[in-house]
């Protein structure tokens, strides 16, 4: 047996149990009902290997592909009807987009100030916006990619906890609309679309290209009627192992140990942030004349996937959460990195505790982005 087969077998075996471990954590995470598991499953499980010096590589342009693809799964929930309940309510979702901005900013600069985390990363990690969306855009403006999704997918499990509790409390007004049936859309041009934006990503070599040009040309396209953005189940589950896989195999043991060593302060923040959301509900249910929990679920700093998830047990204004939503993530894909670059190297330069960070996080290389 040559030395090169024994090589590939032994690769082999090194992809089979990255994709055993993936299977069996985003089971469990699929048991426990959290939406977000195709992604944590694939990410724990290429911490595993990662720790255990299992040498796996994802290719920069399947990574890019996931992007692509994931883009189209934020363009699908863009139609008129959401574009015209933001409208109607255009003061109070500038209002709300802003006051979650200002909350989630706020809350990371705090976690940059006490040397929890390094400057732009904790305000990453803090952003508001869908935690996948954010991973990928994070890695481009400075961010530590690994820590961001730490702190990120760590909010996602406590707002999916949140927000079961609340479903359970709330009581419900009356005023909840039926959830509309999904669109199926036109896969064909869709995976065209994936195939161009990523040629041109990859050619482009800037990390969030591929991520803004899909967004930016699939809602044109569909806003105009040209043909509707298709992102079916199967399509998704690729992109999420592939995004997964590309975090967790960028771990250490340091930064995994510093990571864990940093719970305490990012779930205090996460609570933070959860609870000026559920407060900020008030205000959007009164002025809206929307219930309760439909309320919290505009405001809450999770994502769509949880909404759905919550939709299959009780009636919730769909619409207009979506536009809420789908309002924030534009806003924070535009100005999160306007505010978070400058802002995380001031706190980077000007705050005397992040000094006191443990040397192997000075030592350790900067992430780099996960699509290069």
């Amino acid at each position: 047996m040559t030395l090169s087969s024994l090589s590939w077998r032994s690769h082999g075996s090194r992809w089979a149990e990255l994709v055993f471990f993936s299977a069996v954590i985003s089971g469990l995470f699929m048991l426990l009902h959290l939406t977000a598991g195709m992604m944590l499953g694939p990410m724990a499980a290429g911490i595993i290997l990662s720790i255990r010096n299992r040498g796996i590589t994802i290719k920069p342009v399947f990574f890019t592909m996931a992007q692509a693809i994931l883009a189209c799964v934020v363009v699908n929930s863009l139609t008129g009807s959401v574009l015209h309940h933001i409208m109607s309510h255009w003061i109070l979702v500038l209002f709300s987009v802003l006051s979650v901005i200002l909350v989630s900013f706020s809350t990371g600069a705090c976690l940059a100030w006490f040397g929890v985390m390094p400057g732009t990363t904790a305000l990453w990690g803090t952003s508001p916006g869908a935690a996948s969306t954010m991973v990928m855009l994070c890695g481009s403006f400075g961010a530590d990619t690994r820590l961001t999704a730490f702190m990120l997918y760590f909010r996602v499990i406590m707002v999916a906890v949140a927000t079961s509790l609340i479903s359970w409390i709330v009581i419900r007004t009356g005023h909840a609309t039926p959830t509309p049936a999904p669109m199926r859309g036109n896969l064909l041009p869709t995976l065209l679309l994936v195939a161009i934006s990523t040629v041109i990503g990859l050619r482009l070599r800037s990390p969030a290209a591929t991520l803004l040009l899909t967004i930016l040309t699939g809602a044109t396209a569909q806003l105009s009627g040209l043909f509707q953005i298709s992102a079916p189940f199967w399509i998704r589950i690729p992109a999420y192992l592939t995004i997964g896989w590309s975090i967790g195999l960028r771990f250490t043991a340091p930064v995994l140990r510093y990571a864990l060593r940093s719970i305490p302060a990012v779930a205090l923040s996460s609570m933070t942030l959860i609870a000026s959301c559920a407060l900020l509900a008030l205000p959007v249910a009164h002025f809206a004349r929307i219930d309760l929990l439909s309320a919290y679920l505009a405001t809450s700093p999770g994502g769509l996937d949880t909404i759905i998830v919550i939709s299959a047990n009780v009636p919730i204004a769909l619409p207009f959460i979506i536009a809420m939503q789908t309002a924030r993530m534009l806003a924070i894909i535009t100005l999160g990195p306007a505010i978070a670059r400058p802002l995380g190297r001031w706190l980077e330069r000007h705050t005397s505790r992040t000094a006191a960070m443990p040397e192997q996080m000075e030592q350790l290389p900067r992430s780099p982005s996960t699509s290069k």
